[in-house]
């Protein structure tokens, strides 16, 4: 589960260990990693990853911590997130991250303007209370890394069925 109210060096021993469980197979690039903004130790800190598949297709995960108070432990908590999954271009970035597309197979995310939503099947800023199974408060950048990885696997499942989550109609 990912690390709330922590201090930078817990959340990236968190992140060694899990990342250690991934697996992918041959020809898949990673970049980037997490990166603190501040004092040593200390939010505010930020993760941003991307796994670029030989298919022309990538993971990207993104995790911003911000500082708490110090009467509430003064270590990390989550802000926002965005975990994104889809095609990508051939074009890099200085740090090797692909040229953004706004294609995607599904990104959720979690942000100050829309909160907790997820952009799926075409549609775009589905809310959190149309996506039931959809822990916001649970998942983290493995969980989605591992059911996306599971997606790929032949046949490929749904990434809602992945995730364990599905999209209600609108109303």
């Amino acid at each position: 589960m990912r690390r709330d109210n922590c201090q930078f060096s817990d959340y990236e021993a968190w992140l060694r260990s899990e990342s250690k469980k991934i697996v992918t197979g041959p020809g898949v690039a990673v970049v980037g990693g997490v990166n603190p903004l501040g004092e040593p130790d200390s939010a505010p800190w930020h993760l941003d990853v991307a796994i670029i598949f030989q298919d022309s297709r990538y993971i990207r995960v993104f995790e911003y911590y911000r500082p708490l108070p110090k009467a509430s432990g003064g270590g990390g908590c989550l802000d926002r997130f965005s975990y994104h999954y889809g095609p990508c271009t051939t074009t890099r970035d200085a740090d090797g991250f692909p040229k953004y597309l706004s294609r995607f197979d599904l990104r959720i995310d979690r942000d100050k303007k829309d909160k907790n939503h997820a952009h799926y099947m075409k549609e775009n800023h589905i809310p959190e209370a149309r996506l039931p199974g959809l822990d916001f408060d649970q998942i983290d950048p493995f969980k989605f890394i591992q059911a996306v990885l599971e997606h790929r696997e032949y046949p490929a499942k749904p990434l809602h069925e992945t995730l364990g989550f599905k999209v209600a109609p609108k109303k």
